[in-house]
């Protein structure tokens, strides 16, 4: 299943419509615990796959949104106003969504857990399941500081979704029979140079839910690293893969920073407890 699986992610990927087509990795930098790669973590050669079948325990990532995400309906606060930008970097197409479900299926031991739109949970809960893993929820990030819909023509949108997957076989998590819902401020921490930073409150939360110390978690879309920060401060192993040079920088520079707060946290701390959703 693997050899077949690897065989048409081959082709897949040589036909081109997919995230950084021919951008090969060009540089890696690790330190205590963590590694990340500065290419494309879909290239067949040095991407994600090259790490072999169960090689990490988890993967937990936050891709690229769709192109329904890619308009100038996006508005962010710049200078203190409010202005409309699109997003600065690629779309996720069905291409590389089969390539990114692929990979993390052949390469994760246990869970999948990938951020997306509403509108794209079904996509990739199929392609996931295409792919050798078994869907099992999706979970919610609630922001109550979430922008709201100044057209008032429509319901805003004040949460992501969040696609949850195992491997195949008994799946176990440590939130007990908590719901998978996340309520996390965006803005609770300072910026990062990123436009779709994930608050570190967050990412903790679930690599807390759903890994244990000691396990290899993998970010194929690492971005400014947010995903490996949480995992080092908490006990955990990272490694991951950014294409962009200057979030690249930004994703070294918050690891490096990250080892000296490992002190802070015990391998050995106990799972989280099923109780209250909040902090």
């Amino acid at each position: 299943m693997h050899v077949r699986r690897r065989a048409a992610w081959s082709a897949l990927f040589d036909r081109g419509d997919q995230l950084g087509k021919g951008e090969a990795m060009s540089r890696t930098e690790s330190g205590d615990g963590w590694t990340l790669h500065l290419g494309n973590s879909l290239d067949p050669g040095t991407g994600v796959m090259s790490l072999g079948a169960k090689s990490v325990d988890h993967v937990i990532t936050d891709p690229p949104y769709e192109a329904e995400a890619h308009t100038k309906q996006r508005r962010v606060t710049r200078g203190g106003s409010l202005t409309c930008e699109p997003l600065p970097f690629a779309q996720m197409s069905h291409d590389s969504r089969v390539l990114a479900s692929i990979a993390m299926a052949t390469v994760s031991r246990r869970w999948i857990v990938a951020f997306c739109q509403a509108e794209a949970v079904k996509a990739w809960a199929d392609e996931i399941e295409r792919s050798g893993a078994v869907y099992k929820r999706a979970c919610v990030w609630i922001k109550p500081d979430g922008m709201p819909q100044f057209t008032g023509d429509r319901p805003g949108m004040g949460y992501e979704s969040i696609v949850t997957a195992h491997a195949p076989g008994k799946s176990a998590w440590n939130g007990g029979g908590k719901h998978g819902v996340y309520t996390f401020a965006k803005n609770g921490e300072g910026p990062t140079g990123h436009p779709t930073t994930k608050p570190a409150a967050l990412m903790e939360a679930l690599i807390r839910d759903f890994t244990d110390p000691g396990e290899l978690i993998c970010d194929p879309f690492s971005g400014s690293g947010s995903t490996g920060v949480a995992a080092i401060r908490l006990g955990r192993r990272f490694v991951g893969w950014e294409m962009d040079d200057a979030y690249f920088e930004i994703a070294v520079s918050r690891l490096r920073g990250s080892k000296e707060q490992i002190g802070l946290f015990s391998a050995k701390a106990p799972k989280a407890k099923q109780g209250t959703l909040l902090k």
